[in-house]
């Protein structure tokens, strides 16, 4: 089976000297045990809550299971047995070691609940999502730098498209499984082991409606009431439904731009997929000829780019902040990103790779802290449209220092030693 090295092993590592346990949250089938297995040492053991016996064991006697799976261990699914970490708890307090425990989990909402409880300040938890492009090429450079874009290689509109069809599981991306069939079980196992568990949906079936619903809204602005009548649920089970996929990995929701985030209006947020070949599964496109056609292509192509910073958002722990702009004028933008700086960098995303200077008319409504940006799109080379914003190629945001200019190489070279 073929294994594609993951962007997070230097975070997690660092967290392996830092905490008594860690926690890697993220959905289903995107390499979480895989990941946890290849870094494993010789001695440290792994048991599975997707074993029925063993989470029966678990639920109805923790203490003794803790007792018998005994430090270091790997615990996968952590989820279906949340009394166990009372007892995590109690080993790591009478340890001095660090690196006791690593857990993994598909429901972060339960699992953080369980996790504030008990184990505040003495575990790590980390976000992990389906593989980024740049973890598919193998690129092996620095993280994403906002302010020293570098064009890689030429991606196509073509390319891109079959990225997002084929999607960014790694048994599709690594294992050349069929991708129909993959993500037709993945949504099965999604809503049979994850979805039933949820006191908050009761009908199965209206629920896989609801997310082929929520997939027809990928890259656009969501409106509860309209997803509502089309699935024939009210409003509030709408907004329920959607957290749980949020909290599930499957989505993430980015919020209207305000200069204090905390005052970020919560309503009609971006909805982001984390996965564009999941997203296609449940819109039914079943070829690409089908997707060049879809209606929304466009946004589903912001989607996709949107998805890609935010995964090496996490797998480098860059601390960016997402939003758009949207006034009551319908004046937008497609993509704020606020770096650890506080400094704004605004963004269009466009699929086409003919764009000019006035498709950013409505950056300088952003008056505040702006720093370089540009519009994202699928242009061969990055050109300059003013002193502070370029056309991008998509190649500098999601495949970055591929190509690594002359004047840059020294300078990358030693910062890629430190990381390691």
């Amino acid at each position: 089976m073929k294994y594609y090295n993951r962007d997070i092993e230097n975070l997690f590592t660092d967290y392996t000297k830092n905490f008594k346990s860690i926690l890697i949250t993220g959905p289903r089938q995107i390499g979480k045990s895989t990941f946890l297995k290849r870094l494993k040492e010789e001695k440290r053991s792994y048991v599975t809550l997707d074993d029925l016996e063993l989470r029966a064991f678990a639920n109805r006697d923790p203490k003794k299971f803790i007792e018998m799976y005994k430090p270091p261990v790997i615990i996968d699914e952590i989820q279906y047995a949340p009394k166990i970490l009372s007892y995590i708890k109690i080993v790591c307090d009478n340890s001095e070691k660090r690196n006791l425990y690593w857990l993994t989990g598909s429901q972060k909402i339960q699992i953080m609940k369980n996790v504030s409880e008990t184990l505040v300040g003495r575990m790590g938890v980390l976000d992990m999502y389906s593989l980024s492009n740049r973890e598919s090429n193998q690129s092996k450079y620095l993280p994403l730098d906002l302010e020293n874009l570098v064009e890689g290689d030429y991606i196509s509109k073509e390319d891109v498209l079959v990225k997002m069809f084929n999607g960014s599981m790694p048994d599709v991306v690594c294992n050349n499984v069929n991708r129909e069939y993959f993500y037709n079980s993945y949504v099965d196992l999604y809503v049979e082991r994850d979805i039933r568990e949820l006191k908050e949906v009761q009908d199965l079936e209206t629920f896989r409606l609801f997310m082929a619903e929520i997939a027809s809204h990928a890259g656009q602005l969501l409106n509860y009431s309209e997803i509502a009548s089309s699935v024939g649920i009210n409003d509030k089970t709408v907004k329920t439904w959607t957290s749980i996929l949020e909290n599930t990995g499957i989505i993430k929701l980015i919020y209207q731009f305000k200069h204090d985030e905390f005052k970020r209006k919560k309503t009609h947020p971006k909805l982001v997929f984390m996965d564009t070949g999941l997203c296609i599964f449940l819109l039914g496109i079943k070829s690409i000829t089908r997707l060049k056609e879809y209606s929304f292509l466009g946004n589903l192509f912001e989607s996709y780019v949107i998805s890609e910073i935010i995964k090496n958002n996490v797998n480098f722990n860059l601390n960016f902040d997402f939003s758009y702009y949207r006034d009551k004028n319908k004046r937008e933008i497609d993509l704020i990103i606020t770096d650890e700086n506080n400094k704004n960098h605004l963004y269009e995303i466009k699929m086409n790779n003919k764009v000019d200077i006035r498709m950013i008319k409505n950056f300088q409504l952003i008056k505040d802290n702006i720093s370089n940006g540009g519009i994202i799109c699928t242009a061969k080379v990055m050109e300059n449209l003013d002193n502070k914003n370029q056309i991008i190629p998509l190649s500098a945001i999601i495949d970055w220092f591929r190509k690594i200019p002359k004047w840059k190489k020294s300078e990358c070279v030693w910062l890629c030693c430190f990381n390691i």
